[in-house]
């Protein structure tokens, strides 16, 4: 999945999530299932990121070689 589509969905469930706690209890099933998707989305929306930015500063990651 795309990260910015992972954006829009992450964006759309955390609206939806407000939404529902301001009439629901937060420990309504409906809150707690819609909560652990958010949750998954935001790990992986954060994986995204961190691959983005190991492979920009690949240099700095990568074990220094000595030459002989």
């Amino acid at each position: 999945m795309k990260i910015h589509k992972l954006s829009k969905i992450i964006k759309r469930e955390k609206l939806f999530l407000n939404i529902l706690l301001k009439f629901l209890s937060p420990t309504n099933k409906i809150c707690v299932v819609l909560s652990q998707k958010l949750d998954k989305h935001v790990a992986l929306y954060q994986h995204h990121i961190y691959i983005r930015y190991k492979r920009k500063h690949r240099k700095y990651f990568e074990p220094r070689r000595l030459t002989a």
